[in-house]
C-alpha cells in the first residue's frame, strides 16, 4: 500500500509540474486518485464465498441416524467452560446452578443419568463432601453440530483431569466432557472416563 501512494504521489508531482494548463491538471489528478482507488483491491466474490464456507471436521449421527456436519465453534464458551469449572473447585453450588439450564442433563461415565439442576446440585453437595474434587481442564475443542432443521447445536468437548480422595487416597481420574451450550448456559454434560495409570 505505500509503495501504491508513493507512486502515486510522484506521478501526481510530474503531472503537476509537466502540464501547464489548469484543466489538464485537474484531468490528471482526478485520473491518478482513481487509479489509486482500483489498486486498492479489494475482496472478490470468490475470496468472501471462500471465507464464508465453514470448514467441516466431522460429522454426528443423531437419534434418526441422519448425518450432521460438524464444523468449528465458537471459541467464546472456553471461557464459560473455565468458569464452570473454577467454580467446582470453589464448590461454589450456587454459582454452578446459575450456570445450568433448568433441564440440564448429566450423563455420568458409570450410566447414571441427572435431569434438572435441583439433581445436579443435589449430587454435587454429596460428591463435594465425600471425596473433595478438584477439576484440572487440560485440552478443549468448539464445535458445532449443524442441524438439518436449521437449529445447531453448540458442543466443547474436553479433557480434565479429576483428583478426589477416595479411602483416604489421592486418586486422578481422566475425563473426556462433551458439553452442550445453549446460549451461555450448560444444557447437558457427557462423560467418558479412563483411570489414571497403575504404578
Amino acid at each position: 500500500m505505500h509503495i501504491i501512494f508513493c507512486k502515486f504521489w510522484d506521478l501526481l508531482y510530474l503531472s503537476i509540474i509537466n502540464h501547464k494548463s489548469i484543466k489538464m491538471k485537474k484531468i490528471s489528478l482526478i485520473t491518478l486518485i482513481s487509479m489509486a482507488f482500483m489498486s486498492c483491491q479489494t475482496l472478490t466474490e470468490k475470496e468472501i464465498n471462500q471465507d464464508i464456507q465453514l470448514t467441516i471436521i466431522g460429522y454426528e449421527f443423531n437419534e434418526e441416524r441422519e448425518k450432521l456436519n460438524i464444523i468449528a465453534g465458537d471459541v467464546a464458551i472456553t471461557d464459560v467452560y473455565m468458569d464452570y469449572i473454577q467454580a467446582h473447585n470453589d464448590k461454589d453450588l450456587n454459582k454452578i446452578f446459575e450456570m445450568d439450564t433448568d433441564d440440564v442433563i448429566i450423563k455420568t461415565a458409570n450410566g447414571v443419568i441427572f435431569n434438572g439442576r435441583d439433581s445436579h446440585k443435589k449430587e454435587l453437595d454429596a460428591w463435594f463432601k465425600s471425596s473433595s474434587p478438584t477439576w484440572k481442564v487440560k485440552w478443549m475443542v468448539a464445535n458445532t453440530a449443524q442441524g438439518k432443521d436449521g437449529k445447531n447445536q453448540n458442543w466443547l468437548t474436553t479433557g480434565v483431569d479429576v483428583v478426589q480422595t477416595l479411602d483416604e487416597n489421592s486418586v486422578t481420574s481422566h475425563h473426556v466432557v462433551d458439553v452442550n451450550f445453549v446460549g451461555l448456559k450448560i444444557k447437558e454434560l457427557n462423560v467418558y472416563d479412563r483411570a489414571s495409570e497403575k504404578k
